[in-house]
């Protein structure tokens, strides 16, 4: 094997356990261990048996009994932005969205349907933005796991304002 083609199998392992299909480094710390004090990044792992029962709203559920479970990595400001990994069972639902979503499919797929009729295919490797307010027919026909990154919907209004205030403190501020 030459020195590229093992750097090649390298990345493509690394790759492997940043979506959470592999582990191939050191174990991770013990669960509960704390960072120290001083740490100034927060540090989660994409682990499937830390996935908590996290059950979807019944009222939603279409057809079948879908198990949800998740587990929140990060969260930002009184919850303004979190990430979270989640995982569901076989079903359909209609999944309605209080945040603007984007997610990033790792494992299994759904049949995604939007209210003008459009149809995705979500499999691991695929995107999807979900705006606030919106809602999705859901089909999972065995399993999915996926990242979901979510913030709250700012209005445009007060995007507006907020580019003038960071212009305004750039130029007093640098």
């Amino acid at each position: 094997m030459s020195s590229s083609d093992s750097n090649d199998a390298a990345a493509q392992k690394n790759v492997q356990y940043l979506l959470g299909f592999e582990d191939v480094r050191q174990p991770a710390p013990a669960a509960g261990a704390a960072l120290p004090a001083s740490a100034l990044f927060g540090l989660s792992r994409l682990d499937k048996t830390e996935l908590e029962p996290s059950p979807i709203d019944p009222a939603w559920i279409v057809e079948g009994a879908p198990e949800a479970k998740c587990k929140n990595l990060s969260r930002i400001g009184d919850s303004w932005t979190a990430v979270d990994h989640w995982s569901c069972t076989a079903g359909r639902f209609r999944w309605h969205y209080g945040f603007d979503e984007t997610i990033l499919i790792l494992e299994g797929e759904a049949l995604i349907a939007d209210d003008n009729g459009n149809s995705y295919h979500a499999t691991p490797g695929t995107t999807l933005f979900f705006p606030y307010g919106s809602a999705a027919n859901w089909h999972v026909p065995a399993y999915v796991r996926k990242i979901a990154f979510n913030q709250r919907h700012v209005p445009t209004y007060l995007h507006k304002g907020l580019r003038a205030i960071t212009k305004l403190h750039h130029k007093l501020f640098g």
